[in-house]
């Protein structure tokens, strides 16, 4: 299945099964649905897992959500709440093989957590200003995370047993 995100400027965000053109889910954040959001409140990044069965969404507030997808029902649900001790994520992946996933803080940090039980694995500290991306290889072995100070860095985290 290939799944496509989209946003308005109301903050409303969906999820769309790209073959069908039918809309699987809306995603909320918070304690609402998008469009009841705040420009503070408002999803800035979603990662959606392999199996296109949940994924992990990032915010301008102190919130990350991990969610399950009910594709029958047309909805999400917030199986997991974050508390960032600093607001603001802009990025958000999730490793192709579904055990860990990764967000890029504008506290100049990359958050590393278990994605099945949302626990924190470790705080990643390398950037100088806002990250704005992270991305997992294909083989699972490696992460970058990309910054304002213009760099990117590779990071060698938990790779897989072969």
């Amino acid at each position: 299945m290939e799944l496509l995100n989209t946003t308005n400027p109301c903050a409303k965000v969906e999820i769309w099964d790209v073959n069908t053109a039918e809309r699987i889910a809306e995603l909320p954040h918070s304690s609402g649905s998008l469009s009841n959001q705040t420009p503070n409140q408002r999803v800035l990044s979603i990662g959606i897992d392999g199996a296109c069965k949940g994924g992990l969404s990032g915010a301008a507030d102190e919130k990350s959500l991990m969610f399950t997808l009910d594709h029958s029902m047309g909805s999400c649900l917030i199986r997991k709440e974050i508390i960032l001790e600093r607001p603001g994520i802009s990025g958000t992946s999730i490793r192709p093989d579904g055990k860990i996933t990764a967000t890029a803080g504008w506290d100049q940090r990359v958050r590393i957590y278990n994605y099945r039980k949302g626990k924190p694995l470790a705080i990643l500290k390398y950037h100088n200003a806002t990250c704005n991306a992270v991305s997992f290889s294909a083989d699972n072995k490696l992460l970058a995370s990309a910054s304002e100070d213009t760099t990117v860095a590779l990071w060698e985290l938990y790779p897989p047993r072969t």
